[in-house]
């Protein structure tokens, strides 16, 4: 997968290819289609939230598809159009 990740405090966003994340129990794995950028986003990229852990990759409110799911799960089903907000 490709994500966006931001190294330290203020530096840009960098292109990164990474491997699939497997869901574990409870989890899915979202194929990400659109990706908004909120005000937390930002403390981030500034550096105003101390508990942040660099790298990072910012974005946190999603639009997708499940790609897959994880032991215990019944629903949403794979295919299933998402939201996480």
């Amino acid at each position: 997968m490709l994500a966006m990740v931001l190294r330290e405090v203020g530096g840009p966003l960098v292109p990164e290819e990474r491997p699939d994340p497997e869901p574990g129990p409870g989890e899915v794995r979202i194929r990400v289609e659109a990706c908004a950028v909120c005000r937390t986003d930002l403390y981030v990229i500034d550096g105003d939230l101390p508990q942040a852990v660099y790298p990072i990759v910012p974005g946190h409110e999603v639009v997708g598809t499940v790609e897959a799911v994880g032991k215990g799960l019944r629903a949403p089903l794979p295919g299933a159009r998402v939201c996480v907000p």
